[in-house]
């Protein structure tokens, strides 16, 4: 009969200990400031500059148009969802990069949560410089077999 109290007793203390241990592990909030990070990341303004010309091809595209009047609002209208669609394509992009470099960084699973700063009042951990850091490197060796 005491044996089976004492077992009983051990059990419910292992679980006790166990939830204790499990819930009081500290949980970390990593933040990122993607304001910070397109203004100091090379890769996103690598990013930024094949956007821009590939505007300025388009806006070129469209002063030809205007030359020719032929069809004019319609060529227009083309150009704008050309326009568009390049930056959503840039857009997405780039944050399948960050997206790729906050799984890397997370590898540990040291994150629980990882939100956009703006939208964090208090807390977190900035993460933003690291993540900076290690897109500009993932793609600065790419760029650099790229060119070989």
């Amino acid at each position: 009969m005491y044996k089976k109290i004492s077992i009983v007793l051990a059990l419910i203390i292992i679980a006790l200990v166990a939830y204790f241990s499990f819930y009081t592990t500290e949980k970390k909030i990593g933040v990122i400031n993607m304001n910070q990070l397109l203004k100091e990341s090379r890769r996103a303004a690598q990013l930024q500059n094949n956007l821009s010309q590939k505007g300025e091809e388009l806006e070129k595209k469209y002063e030809d148009l205007d030359q020719e009047n032929t069809d004019l609002e319609q060529k227009r209208d083309q150009i704008s969802m050309e326009f568009t669609q390049v930056k959503q394509e840039i857009e997405q992009q780039l944050n399948n990069e960050i997206e790729q470099v906050i799984s890397e960084i997370n590898k540990n699973n040291e994150y629980q949560v990882i939100l956009y700063k703006n939208k964090v009042y208090y807390g977190g951990e900035d993460i933003t410089d690291e993540v900076i850091k290690l897109l500009d490197e993932k793609h600065s060796e790419v760029d650099a077999n790229e060119a070989e």
